[in-house]
């Protein structure tokens, strides 16, 4: 059976790509494959997230063999380029389709730096990338824990989450009407940084409001964690989360506001903010729609027998299937 090594930036903040790249190898060695993460620094590895998953070193000079297989996440196209001769497989894991995540040269494609297979996670750059490229790509569906991330009505407060990794605008709309008094501030705003997996969730479950602000999303998977949460999303779909978010209609489970709008999207948040503090229930049947579309990205399974027949096509796949009941550490 081969080997399966998923290289991982040694990138300390908590993201979205890092936990996806030991999630997959924490269910890929559930499955009874020998996967692991390749990090550079010896001793570097991310426990944020709270997944369990093995780690070895490229600074210990690790031996890899043509039997192995390597998934690179699309921000080392230089590793890509540098290792074009390497004898085994190559995947890569694309996450966005925006061209500053690739790292690509205008015209380049992943075949041409001889990778076999792309992984991505969102329809939309699944078919961006056959249609850009001819690429071979796989879709490995999307999972929101929902151990991590449910609703309980009970302890949600008057607050607004949002992130702030890429996009400062959360923090624009935070002065803005925080300034104007009533009702505005009977909210709290809370920045969704520096926290570990379990005081990220928590802080949405706690959260009555999420304020997606990003335009360049693939999966926008910040969303499905807030739905799932029993949020009221408000803001932009980032493009990629077009796919599940309903801006209006019987379906509606979000607030949907043009993509870049800002102007736009401070009159709206303002306008929800009122009726919120007014009757937080006439919004009800938004949040309920928004924890069943978070439902549909919550089976464990789907991501697991995903992920087993692609790399099953790429080497024998393990004999039997060992199961454990959980990936992630309690702690």
């Amino acid at each position: 059976m081969s080997r399966i090594f998923y290289f991982c930036p040694d990138f300390p903040q908590p993201s979205g790509g890092v936990k996806t790249l030991y999630r997959h190898v924490a269910r890929l060695r559930q499955m009874g494959f020998d996967a692991f993460i390749v990090h550079q620094r010896s001793g570097f590895q991310l426990r944020w997230h709270g997944i369990d998953a093995p780690v070895v070193y490229l600074e210990e000079r690790h031996q890899f063999t043509p039997q192995d297989v390597w998934v690179l996440p699309e921000v080392m196209a230089d590793f890509a380029r540098q290792t074009q001769h390497f004898p085994g497989q190559r995947v890569v894991l694309v996450l966005s389709w925006a061209p500053a995540y690739s790292r690509l040269q205008p015209g380049e494609t992943w075949p041409d730096l001889g990778v076999s297979n792309v992984l991505a996670k969102s329809p939309l750059v699944r078919d961006w990338l056959r249609w850009s490229m001819d690429a071979a790509v796989t879709l490995i569906p999307e999972f929101v824990d929902p151990a991590r991330y449910f609703c309980d009505s009970v302890q949600k407060q008057p607050q607004i989450s949002y992130m702030t990794r890429k996009d400062s605008s959360g923090e624009l709309l935070r002065g803005i009407l925080t300034r104007r008094g009533a009702p505005f501030d009977a909210f709290t705003w809370q920045p969704l940084r520096e926290l570990d997996e379990a005081a990220y969730a928590a802080q949405l479950r706690q959260s009555a409001i999420f304020l997606p602000t990003t335009m360049q999303e693939a999966m926008h998977v910040s969303v499905l964690d807030a739905m799932a949460c029993g949020c009221l999303v408000v803001g932009y779909s980032g493009i990629g989360g077009a796919d599940y978010m309903i801006g209006e209609g019987d379906g509606q489970n979000s607030i949907l506001v043009e993509n870049g709008n800002l102007p736009a999207l401070g009159r709206r948040l303002a306008e929800v903010l009122t009726a919120y503090y007014a009757d937080p229930q006439q919004f009800a049947h938004i949040v309920q729609n928004g924890i069943k579309t978070a439902q549909q990205f919550q089976d464990a399974q789907a991501e697991m027998a995903a992920l087993r027949a692609f790399f099953g096509r790429l080497g024998p796949a393990p004999a039997v299937e060992v199961v454990q009941p959980n990936i992630f550490n309690p702690k």
